[in-house]
C-alpha cells in the first residue's frame, strides 16, 4: 500500500515532515503519561502495570497509545526513495 495518491505526491516531503511531527509529538505525550503512572506506583525503573478504571491518566494513557501506534503505522507507509 502506498502512502499517497497521485494528487498529493508533490508534497510528500511535507506531509512526511507533518507526520513526524505528530509521531515526535505523540511519543513525547506518551512518555510523559508513562511516567507520571509510573510515579504513582511508585518505582520510575518497572514497567506500568496499572488498570485503574477510575484513574483517567490510565485512558489518556492508552488513547495516545493507540493514536502513535496509528500514526507510526501511517508514518512506515512512506517510502524513502523521494
Amino acid at each position: 500500500e502506498t502512502s499517497l495518491c497521485e494528487h498529493c505526491k508533490p508534497k510528500q516531503q511535507e506531509i512526511f515532515t507533518r507526520n513526524l511531527k505528530t509521531v515526535n509529538e505523540l511519543e513525547d505525550g506518551y512518555a510523559q503519561l508513562w511516567t507520571q503512572c509510573q510515579r504513582c506506583q511508585g518505582s520510575l525503573h518497572q514497567d506500568v502495570l496499572c488498570t485503574s478504571r477510575d484513574c483517567p491518566i490510565f485512558y489518556r494513557r492508552k488513547k495516545v497509545q493507540k493514536d502513535l501506534n496509528e500514526a507510526q503505522t501511517a508514518l512506515s507507509r512512506f517510502d524513502d526513495s523521494w
